[in-house]
C-alpha cells in the first residue's frame, strides 16, 4: 500500500509486550472495509504518534485514515490469548477509535524527500488503559540517541510485509543497530536532513511496507522505561537488504512540536 516501510527477519512479539502499538486502518472511496497499512504509537490518552506520509492520500494510493485500533495483536483472532503450561491469559477486547483530527507537520516532504515525516492522530475519545494499552514517553529535547543507547540494539515493531509476504497476522519485533549518517546517507544520494535518522543494514533484520509510521523504541537502563526514539519512515524498494539500513524520523527532534500540538 505504501511505497515506504514490515518488520523483516523478526519473530512473533509475546501479547501485551508493546502496549502503546497502535494499527492504522485506511479506507478508499469505494470501499467498505478498512485496509491495514500503518502503525502508531500511543503517547496519551488521546493521541497516537505515526508517520505524516500515512496521513496523506499521496502516499496512501488515495486512501483516508479512518480507523485506530489499539491493544491489538493478532489480526486473526477476536480475542488474544497465550498460553503456557495449563495457564492461558487472554487480552481484552481491543479499543477501536476514529481520528478527530490529524495534524501533519507542516514541512512534510518540502525540504528533501519524505522529510519531517511525523503526524499526530488525536483519537475521538481517550483512551482506556489497561496491562494491554498503555502510552509511550518520549524522549527529552537535547536526547543524544548516541550516548543513550551506548551501543545497545534498538526495537521496532508492526504488522507489515515480512519475508513470508505481505499477511501478517501477528505483531511482529525486531532488533535493529542504529547507524551513523555518514554510513547511511550515500545510500539515499546524501539527501538525508538532520531531523532524519538511520536504523538496520544488519542482516536481513528490517522495517517494511506496511510497518510505516510505527515506533522504534528501547528502554531506559536506570529505569527500565520505554523511549520512543524514532518512527518508521522509509527504505529502499526491497526490504531486508544486508548493508543498506533504513530511514526513521527522530523523535527527540520534534518533542517541542509534538508538546505544542497536543490539546487536553
Amino acid at each position: 500500500m505504501m511505497p515506504v516501510n514490515r518488520i523483516f527477519d523478526g519473530e512473533d512479539a509475546p501479547l501485551g509486550a508493546y502496549p502503546w502499538m497502535a494499527l492504522l486502518g485506511f479506507t478508499g472511496r469505494f470501499e467498505s472495509q478498512p485496509v491495514f497499512g500503518c502503525g502508531g504509537a500511543l503517547i496519551n490518552n488521546r493521541y497516537v504518534l505515526t508517520a505524516a506520509h500515512c496521513t496523506d492520500p499521496q502516499f496512501t494510493s488515495g486512501r483516508t485514515l479512518t480507523l485506530i485500533r489499539l491493544g491489538e495483536h493478532n489480526l486473526a483472532t477476536d480475542e488474544d490469548c497465550t498460553s503456557t503450561g495449563r495457564t492461558q491469559r487472554c487480552a481484552p477486547p481491543i479499543q477501536t477509535f476514529t481520528p478527530a483530527q490529524v495534524i501533519r507537520h507542516p514541512n512534510f516532504d518540502r525540504r528533501s524527500s519524505v522529510s519531517d515525516d511525523i503526524a499526530l492522530v488525536r483519537l475521538n475519545r481517550e483512551a482506556t488503559f489497561s496491562n494491554y494499552i498503555q502510552p509511550i514517553c518520549l524522549p527529552p529535547a537535547g536526547f543524544d540517541i548516541t550516548a543513550f543507547l551506548g551501543g545497545r540494539e534498538v526495537t521496532v515493531a508492526g504488522w507489515g510485509t515480512t519475508e513470508r509476504g505481505p499477511d501478517t497476522q501477528v505483531l511482529q519485533k525486531v532488533q535493529i543497530p542504529f547507524v551513523d549518517k555518514a554510513e547511511c546517507n550515500p545510500h539515499y544520494d546524501n539527501t538525508l536532513v538532520d531531523e532524519q535518522i538511520c536504523f538496520g543494514g544488519s542482516g536481513r533484520r528490517d522495517a517494511c511496507f506496511g510497518d510505516s509510521g510505527g515506533p522504534v523504541f528501547i528502554n531506559e537502563i536506570a529505569t527500565g522505561r520505554f523511549s520512543l526514539l524514532a518512527v518508521v519512515s522509509f527504505g529502499q524498494p526491497s526490504c531486508g537488504v544486508p548493508g543498506v539500513p533504513a530511514v526513521y524520523t527522530d523523535v527527540a527532534s520534534y518533542r517541542t512540536w509534538v508538546i505544542n500540538n497536543l490539546r487536553p
